[in-house]
């Protein structure tokens, strides 16, 4: 399966968010909204985005189970969760999406050694777990190769290392401020595509 590349729009303006989403929207896969912008807008600016770009699926952030839940209930295609909530809480939002036919995505960002996590990734069983872009990346990926959860990468990578992050086979590619906060958004997209285009080769990347 194609790795699918997400961009996060957690800006404070909404018509900067929305116009942002109307010139990319074919060149992005899938579109999140961060916790800034649903702290401004809330859950029912997914409906408004949704007018916006129809035809690209929104997934959402949300810091607790009442966000979750109100999330859900807007019909958002996916959630982001932020692993440092506690297991009885990510519980309760993994049993939600799965009545919703929804996806979670469990935010490893907040969590110093995602390698220590294993077990509990095991127990709670996320459909994805994000993986920031850490300095020693190959190693933590190579022991988490057997976990057999789908991975996606976090924001903050380069233009450059996309070819790299490929090889690791992760379901999404996740662009924040590289995007974003740059003066011509639309020529990174760009290069983003012609990098996941390129299929490098190195001799042991596990």
């Amino acid at each position: 399966m194609a790795t699918l590349l997400q961009l996060v729009l957690d800006g404070p303006d909404r018509g900067g968010s929305l116009e942002m989403a109307r010139q990319l929207a074919d060149l992005v896969d899938a579109f999140e909204l961060g916790p800034r912008l649903l702290q401004a807008e809330g859950p029912a600016f997914v409906n408004v985005l949704r007018g916006t770009v129809p035809d690209r699926p929104v997934a959402c952030w949300a810091e607790t189970e009442a966000d979750a839940q109100a999330l859900l209930e807007v019909g958002v295609e996916g959630l982001t969760v932020p692993a440092s909530l506690s297991d009885e809480a990510l519980s309760a939002i993994v049993f939600g999406c799965r009545q919703a036919g929804r996806r979670m995505l469990l935010d490893c960002s907040s969590v110093a050694d995602p390698v220590a996590e294993q077990a509990r990734f095991r127990r709670l069983k996320p459909d994805l777990v994000k993986i920031p872009v850490m300095v020693n990346l190959r190693g933590v990926m190579a022991e988490l190769r057997d976990l057999e959860i789908p991975v996606a990468f976090s924001a903050g990578w380069s233009v450059a290392q996309v070819p790299w992050l490929l090889l690791y086979r992760p379901v999404a590619l996740i662009a924040g401020s590289q995007v974003t906060a740059v003066p011509e958004p639309r020529r990174i997209v760009e290069a983003i595509r012609a990098r996941m285009t390129v299929t490098p080769t190195m001799s042991h990347f596990y």
